[in-house]
């Protein structure tokens, strides 16, 4: 071009285009700190949405937008300038013009007075190795800080960017991170297209197209106006039949490449998965290796599985290719294709794929062997291939039996594993294989069971933690291997609601050398979760990444929940996805699913001062149902603060509540929403709950709740009922605490000796123990004086910790008389122990008066009253060894008198919860298994009787008896 020629300029390439889109917040996240950086680059192939990411950020950026669209005829480094000169003209005010060269447009934008804009350019790919390409490479080193680059290609540009990379001045953005997940293909229907669809049809579709977002938009205008019958037809030959996609793949990816490139995807697309050897092999040929190389460099479709020189071609590309080689070889030749992939993808160590040639070669005699050999190893890992397989080829072989029960598994559908695992169990029979089946079988069974008998594995102590009591379940899984026993560990901490330990144990779970790719994304989720509802939302990205990775790994319910749980970040649109995927739990049949997901949209709407009580009832019942007593304490403490933030009546009562019942399931976390409940309903103890709110708080590090204030009413004064705090508060049930008037006592400042000895006289509260069964009890080797001096120390430091200040012999706690101590019981004092005798004398005297209905509450009280063994942090201790018994023996006759009474009320599901809970008290109790049966079979629970009958006879078969029930 000779100088001083006019450059003639498309507006259309310097114009930000206007595209419709759906908004997609984690994208629009990627870019949102792009400011941070100096480029931005995005690469990824045909049709994956990088013009509409790019316009998005154009269109919504709060800064002036420089916007160019690259074409192969600006190869020539001044027709590019020239581009970029009028695109910055149209986007800012007072720059020079005049950019013949490199130098010209850095001196320009340098003189620039504004202070911040960005450049934006599309279609990079289009000027690689040119001149343009070079000379832009000179720029980005040139411009000034004010101007931020975000570059969008097909392939990676031949730009040096390392130094940007190492500096930390470069974000890079993929197709992986462009893909619509599962949940966004639900949302693209329903926002954008505004249809609806099935989930399930959703669901299909997102994994056939591996979210690409041209094959997303292919499908949608292939089945406007279809029947769900055509749609299903379309849907499963979406790149061999459909000719929207065959256009379109033809057009954008293969006639773009050399020959050679094109007939080597069409050749290798029979192999489900590529390395430089087997193609080589499959070939018989060499450099496999650097065309895979190649394809990867160039976005076709072609992604890098490991570190091992492993490769796969995007579904809807193979499938493409598949359609391709049929038309070219005809029906024989492309089953002899597929039958030789499958012969050398076996001699690989591959042999998923190599049941799937097979099955496409119809070559059934090998599938059946490769099975036989190979069907342990071939179940590891995600198991999705099987989704690809024959329906009829998963219900004749045992071994796909079991992979199908276990991706119902994984998506959350536990009935149907069940089923599954009992028809592979059948054909196996007493085979290691067929044990297997059954362990996982019951494994699984007893999450759907209200009163299971857990398994002493990962999932058994997970059970036995969302029922009761997590924090004994984490001593449980402390005696597990490293990955599993941290996540066991981990989650049960969360329970319990001490988050920054449980996020701490989690993230080692996650990192474990021993953490399955599976296990490692449950931990990370869950870390995600505790640091969310301890208040950091830097939660959000491992929950993120854990959404991301349970959909690559095929772990359907998990992604559901890890979508579900980024409401607690209160972000534009959370609330709605969460509901979304509840509504999805509900058409599963995901049980679990629905209540955790009520829960965790409850908790968000509870914090942005709502009060979702409708969803917290629900919550509550399923919980109940399933026996989860764990999440049912949250849910309830947490319906007691939307009930009191609402002004209901009924708050004050269901605080009192789900404070005992957190008392009960041994959550201590869960205590702060009902003390926050009672602030607020109690003014005139406002101060008192507050602060135990507080210790809370500091204990278990929960998010603060924020105050919602409204506006006083004018000319009014409240004058409520005057509650006087108890004088003496003790708790023996599931460890040990004190409190006067409400206070909470630290003892943790005194000497553990002490401690035990105020523990003791707790257990004899307001009775005299003499001092020699206490010197007895804790200095056994000291001689009378020794000791007697010991015990006076110990007594004279527990009366300065409980009343601080008080003068010799002015203590009204800890009384002396004579040779004797006792710890002095007030009539307005509340001790666990003695109302618990207290509930049992009056239920045992209530029944023998024929006073049934007296009886049965006061019975409850009792369990309810047993919120864990008497003082366990006493562990063997002599002292402590026959009152624990005791009163676990008369738990037991409480549990036992409940059941009996409720079954003769026909109420068989209460006489089922009674017998639960004593049976997680003495679980050889005998006539508790007895009553547990009778009660199921009462009920009408046939499969739940014989499940009662089969674990009582396991544990008379552990105690060396017959079982007798039949």
């Amino acid at each position: 071009m000779a100088d001083g020629e006019a450059l003639s300029v498309v507006s259309a390439k310097v114009c930000v285009p206007h595209l419709q889109s759906l908004a997609r917040e984690r994208l629009d996240a990627l870019l949102s700190g792009l400011s941070n950086y100096r480029v931005g680059l995005v690469v990824a192939p045909a049709g994956s949405g990088k013009t509409t990411l790019l316009s998005r950020f154009a269109s919504t950026a709060t800064v002036p937008v420089a916007w160019y669209r690259a074409e192969s005829w600006d190869g020539n480094a001044r027709t590019m300038l020239h581009h970029l000169e009028t695109a910055f003209g149209s986007a800012l005010t007072d720059v020079p013009r005049g950019w013949d060269r490199v130098e010209d447009a850095a001196r320009a934008l340098e003189a620039w007075p504004g202070a911040r804009a960005a450049l934006v350019i599309d279609d990079l790919h289009t000027l690689e190795d040119s001149p343009a390409e070079a000379a832009l490479e000179r720029l980005i080193d040139y411009l000034p800080p004010s101007i931020v680059i975000l570059l969008a290609s097909r392939t990676a540009p031949g730009i040096n960017l390392s130094r940007l990379r190492l500096n930390g001045g470069l974000v890079e953005i993929g197709y992986e991170d462009l893909r619509f997940r599962s949940w966004e293909v639900e949302r693209l229907y329903r926002d954008f297209y505004g249809e609806t669809r099935p989930p399930e049809e959703l669901a299909e579709l997102a994994r056939r197209t591996g979210g690409w977002a041209a094959a997303l938009q292919l499908f949608h205008l292939a089945t406007r106006g279809k029947t769900a019958q055509e749609r299903r037809r379309i849907l499963s030959g979406l790149s061999a039949r459909s000719r929207l996609t065959h256009e379109y793949l033809t057009r954008n990816v293969l006639n773009e490449l050399p020959p050679e490139l094109r007939r080597f995807l069409i050749n290798t697309c029979v192999l489900g998965r590529l390395s430089g050897p087997l193609c080589d092999a499959f070939l018989e040929g060499s450099g496999s290796h650097l065309v895979l190389q190649e394809l990867e460099r160039r976005q076709i479709f072609t992604y890098a599985l490991d570190e091992r020189g492993w490769y796969r071609y995007h579904e809807v590309l193979r499938s493409h290719l598949e359609h391709v080689l049929n038309e070219e070889l005809g029906q024989a030749q492309a089953a002899a294709a597929y039958r030789h992939a499958g012969q050398l993808l076996e001699a690989h160590g591959a042999p998923s794929e190599a049941v799937q040639a097979y099955c496409r070669a119809q070559d059934w005699a090998s599938v059946d062997r490769v099975l036989r050999q190979e069907g342990g190893d071939l179940l590891e890992g995600a198991g999705t291939w099987i989704d690809a397989l024959p329906p009829a080829l998963l219900r004749q072989d045992p071994w796909l039996m079991l992979g199908s029960a276990r991706r119902h598994r994984a998506e959350g559908r536990w009935e149907a594993a069940i089923e599954a695992y009992n028809r592979a169990e059948r054909v196996f029979g007493s085979t290691e294989a067929g044990l297997i089946c059954q362990g996982e079988r019951k494994a699984l069974a007893g999450w759907l069971e209200p009163s299971p008998m857990p398994g002493a594995d990962w999932s058994g102590v997970l059970r036995r933690a969302v029922a009761h009591d997590p924090l004994a379940a984490k001593q449980v899984g402390n005696q597990l291997p490293e990955a599993t026993g941290k996540l066991a560990t981990g989650i049960a901490t969360l329970l319990a609601g001490q988050m920054d330990q449980a996020r701490r144990i989690l993230e080692v779970a996650s990192e474990s050398r021993d953490a399955t790719p599976a296990l490692a994304t449950a931990a990370r989720l869950w870390s995600g979760v505790a640091a969310l509802l301890s208040g950091d939302q830097q939660g959000t990205f491992d929950v993120e990444e854990a959404a991301d990775s349970s959909e690559a790994l095929g772990l359907g319910w998990l992604a559901r929940l890890a979508r579900a749980a980024l409401v607690l970040t209160q972000r534009p649109g959370s609330a709605q996805e969460a509901e979304s995927v509840r509504r999805a739990c509900e058409r599963e049949g995901d049980r679990w699913g629905i209540a955790i997901v009520a829960l965790l949209q409850a908790w968000a709407s509870v914090y942005a001062g709502e009060n979702p009580a409708t969803l917290l009832e629900q919550a509550n019942a399923n919980f109940h149902k399933l026996g989860a007593g764990v999440l049912e304490a949250w849910s309830r403490a947490l319906l007691s603060l939307g009930l009191a933030h609402a002004g209901s009546p009924d708050a004050r009562e269901a605080a009192l509540q789900a404070e005992n019942l957190a008392r009960y399931s041994g959550t201590p976390g869960d205590r702060y929403f009902p003390y926050l409940a009672l602030a607020e309903v109690q003014p005139d103890r406002a101060a008192e709950y507050q602060a135990l709110a507080e210790a809370v708080l500091d204990e278990c590090k929960l998010a603060p709740f924020p105050i919602f204030t409204t506006a006083p009413l004018e000319n009014v004064i409240e004058i409520g009922a005057v509650h006087q705090a108890p004088s003496l508060t003790v708790r023996c049930f599931g460890g040990f605490s004190i409190a006067i008037k409400g206070r909470p006592v630290d003892l943790t400042i005194i000497k553990p000796r002490a401690r035990a000895v105020l523990r003791l006289l707790a257990i004899h509260a307001g009775n005299l123990v003499h001092r020699e069964v206490l010197q007895e009890a804790f200095w056994p080797e000291a001689d009378s004086e020794t000791g007697a001096r010991n015990l006076h120390v110990a007594v004279s430091t527990l009366r300065q910790v409980l009343e601080p200040g008080v003068i010799r012999g002015g203590s009204s706690f800890l009384i002396r008389d004579g040779d004797a101590y006792r710890l002095a019981v007030q009539v307005d004092a509340e001790v666990d122990l003695l109302q618990f005798s207290k509930a049992l004398t009056t239920g045992r005297v209530a029944r023998l008066r024929g006073e049934n209905g007296g009886a049965a509450v006061a019975f409850q009280e009792a369990l309810d009253l047993y919120t864990g063994e008497l003082l366990p942090e006493d562990g063997p201790a002599e002292w402590a060894i026959e009152p624990r018994e005791r009163y676990r023996s008369e738990l037991l006759e409480a549990a036992q008198g409940l059941a009996e009474l409720r079954l003769m009320r026909g109420d068989a599901a209460g006489a089922v919860q009674a017998c639960t809970n004593g049976l997680w008290v003495d679980r050889f109790h005998d006539p508790l298994w007895r009553l547990l049966i009778e009660a199921r079979e009462k009920a009408g629970d046939a499969g739940a009787a014989s499940r009662a009958r089969r674990d009582y006879s396991r544990v008379l078969a552990e105690l060396g008896l017959e079982s007798a029930v039949r």
